[in-house]
C-alpha cells in the first residue's frame, strides 16, 4: 500500500497517550511544595526544550542561585508523584489503538522514540497495554539507549537500524518541534500532529511534511506523503 515507506516511528507523549494535561499537574504540585510561583502553560510549554527542562525560565532571579537543589528536590517530588497520578489518569489518545492496528495490517513496521527514560517507560505503555496494541511497537528507544537525545538524529537512527529499515524509508511523527527536527536531521518524512505541547506555527515553522490535528488523521497523511514521493 505504502511503496516507498515501512515503518512508521512515534513519539509517546501527545501523540499516542494523552499526558501533557498530567505534566501540567506534576509541574504545578512541585512549584506549590518547593515554593515557585506557578507559571502559566505557555511559559511552561516555553520551557520544555530539546527534551529537557528550562528551569531558568521559571525560577524568580533571588532563587537561581539554589537552582541544582530545587531542580533535585524536584526530581524526588516527581518520581514520588507521577506513577500514581500516571497509573490514575492516563489514557489514550483518541483512535491511537485503531490506528496502531490499521498501520500493522498495513505491513509498516512501528518503532516509538520517546524522551522518557526506561524506568518511566512501563507506567506510560499501560493504556497501550490494556488496549491490546502495546506488542505492535516492534522498537522502543528511550533516553537511555543513546548518548543524545532528540533534536538530535541518534535515536531515530538507532530505531530504523532496529527495525532493519532506512530511514528514507520512515516517516517520524511527533507533537514538538523538536521531533520535527530530529525528523529531518535524520532524513525522515515528519509528521506533526497538534495534541501535544507544540501549536500549529510553532510546528509550522519546522516545516514538515505534513501537520495533523490528531493521530486519526495519520493514514491520509502517509497517503499524501506517498504521493508526494512517487
Amino acid at each position: 500500500m505504502y511503496k516507498n515507506i515501512k515503518a512508521v516511528l512515534s513519539d509517546l507523549d501527545g501523540v499516542l497517550i494523552d499526558s501533557i494535561s498530567i505534566y501540567y499537574k506534576l509541574l504545578a504540585d512541585v512549584f506549590e511544595q518547593i515554593g515557585i510561583p506557578q507559571a502559566t502553560h505557555q511559559t511552561l510549554s516555553e520551557a520544555i526544550k530539546d527534551g529537557d527542562f528550562n528551569w531558568d525560565a521559571v525560577l524568580p532571579d533571588k532563587m537561581h542561585s539554589q537552582k541544582d537543589e530545587i531542580v533535585d528536590r524536584a526530581r524526588s517530588i516527581i518520581s514520588i508523584i507521577a506513577p500514581p497520578l500516571m497509573q490514575k489518569e492516563l489514557r489514550l489518545i483518541s483512535g491511537a489503538d485503531e490506528i496502531l492496528k490499521r498501520l500493522a495490517a498495513d505491513g509498516l513496521k512501528i518503532g516509538l522514540v520517546t524522551s522518557t527514560r526506561r524506568d518511566d517507560i512501563k507506567v506510560k505503555l499501560e493504556p497501550l497495554r490494556n488496549a491490546a496494541v502495546e506488542k505492535l511497537i516492534e522498537v522502543i528507544i528511550t533516553t537511555d539507549d543513546v548518548n543524545h537525545q532528540k533534536p538530535s538524529a541518534e535515536p531515530l537512527l538507532l530505531c530504523a537500524q532496529k527495525l532493519g529499515v532506512t530511514p528514507d524509508n520512515c516517516v517520524y511523527i511527533g507533537d514538538m518541534h523538536t521531533d520535527i527536527r530530529a525528523g529531518k536531521a535524520a532524513a525522515m518524512r515528519t509528521i506533526g500532529v497538534l495534541t501535544g505541547f507544540d501549536d500549529y506555527q510553532t510546528l509550522k515553522a519546522e516545516r514538515p511534511d505534513v501537520i495533523i490535528k490528531s493521530i486519526r488523521e495519520l493514514p491520509a497523511a502517509l497517503y499524501k506523503i506517498q504521493v508526494a514521493i512517487d
